[in-house]
């Protein structure tokens, strides 16, 4: 019995003895397999990290040389120069559409969302701050604020004083509108000008170039009044033309570089067809034009224009491009003499008296100088126009230092 006792004993502690090696055994094997699955995750951890370095390396390149493209860009004195930039640098062109921001430009304001968008770019210096201004109020209070969104572009000279700028920061207490500034650097410094005139009148053939993401613009002189909303000047078709503006003076003086030329448009009113101007080159072509040839010029960009666009050049709706010519029968004699668009004398009258939008081309003075318009025998249609920019002038917070500079 006693025998029979240690045998099962013995036989107990041997069967627990290789249950215990049995269990180091699977204990053994589940640590091999932890220690390979830990392996696994440490080398997938440093696979993504590996993998993050690289995109951090990556874009860090990538924003240097987006950063060293700016500066060079930046530092563009000669419209040679920029031609160069703008055809063989397409990876400025592509870089900067990701940082939504353009040539040159300074500022950068937010587009309000769903609503049709309305661009517009003026050129402005030192001189005409308050008749942009005003301008400008005159586009804001007429626009259709619930449809649309007015898109202000504005070029300023390069030695602008950016201290003023608060003067257009401040129709944002009045209008919900993008403001974007530009600064233009000393590119047409040689080219010649006006008597007292300043670069500025260059800057629309900067246009096409400087808008690369815009297929169309308006540019208006600072010399401008607007009306009514221009949601339909701006969405006008342009059936294969690179331009709409309205007919100005005689075509003569072209003559030299377009054979029988039969119209002429004023360059102070005028919409651009970016899209086509680009596709066919002629955004260079215009800025090479320019420069070759501008010291032979008589109405400098106005005749590059209508020179380079020439047999692509549309006409606006006259409601659009009324300027201050005398009354209606000279107005009627001036724009119907050599051009190919015949405009009759009910749709004249209808957009002299109801107009959407005018152009002080033919006033001396301007309405900023008023006060001495009996001297100048300013004609009605101007006097009657003047009295508008006083109007919107109150529309801004700058009316009584408008006033107090304008109507001593």
């Amino acid at each position: 019995m006693e025998e029979s006792s240690n045998f099962l004993s013995v036989k107990r502690n041997k069967k627990g003895k290789e249950s215990q090696k049995h269990f180091t055994k699977e204990q053994s094997n589940l640590q091999i397999i932890n220690q390979q699955k830990l392996i696994i995750i440490i080398l997938i951890l440093l696979i993504i990290i590996l993998f993050l370095i690289i995109i951090y390396l990556l874009l860090k390149k990538d924003n240097s040389n987006i950063e060293n493209l700016s500066s060079n860009i930046n530092n563009i004195t000669t419209i040679s120069q920029l031609i160069d930039v703008s055809k063989s640098d397409e990876l400025y062109l592509e870089k900067n559409k990701k940082l939504h921001k353009r040539l040159f430009q300074y500022k950068v304001d937010l587009i309000p969302e769903n609503k049709n968008q309305i661009h517009i770019a003026m050129a402005i210096d030192n001189r005409f701050i308050y008749p942009s201004l005003v301008s400008m109020a005159s586009g804001l209070y007429s626009n259709n604020n619930e449809k649309n969104v007015m898109v202000y572009h504005l070029l300023f000279s390069h030695d602008f004083d950016l201290n003023t700028s608060e003067v257009f920061d401040s129709l944002k207490n009045r209008y919900n509108f993008s403001l974007n500034y530009y600064i233009i650097p000393n590119l047409f410094d040689d080219f010649k000008r006006w008597m007292g005139g300043t670069d500025t009148v260059y800057y629309k053939l900067l246009l096409p170039l400087l808008f690369h993401d815009l297929d169309r613009i308006i540019y208006l002189d600072a010399d401008t009044l607007i009306f009514k909303d221009l949601y339909g000047m701006y969405n006008l078709p342009f059936k294969d033309n690179y331009v709409l503006g309205y007919p100005f003076h005689d075509s003569y003086k072209i003559d030299e570089y377009v054979k029988n030329a039969v119209y002429y448009i004023n360059g102070g009113v005028i919409l651009f067809n970016n899209k086509l101007i680009r596709k066919d080159n002629k955004d260079i072509e215009l800025l090479r034009f320019t420069k070759e040839n501008n010291k032979k010029l008589w109405f400098l960009e106005q005749d590059s224009i209508n020179i380079v666009f020439y047999e692509k050049i549309g006409i606006l709706p006259l409601k659009y491009g009324i300027y201050m010519y005398g009354n209606v029968d000279s107005f009627e004699k001036s724009i119907q003499i050599r051009i190919r668009f015949k405009l009759n004398r009910t749709e004249i009258i209808e957009a002299l008296e109801d107009p959407s939008l005018v152009h002080f081309s033919g006033c001396n003075p301007k309405p900023w100088n008023s006060h001495s318009s009996n001297e100048f025998k300013v004609d009605e249609i101007c006097k009657r126009f003047h009295d508008k920019f006083y109007f919107y002038a109150n529309k801004t917070d700058y009316y009584e230092k408008i006033k107090g500079q304008y109507l001593h």
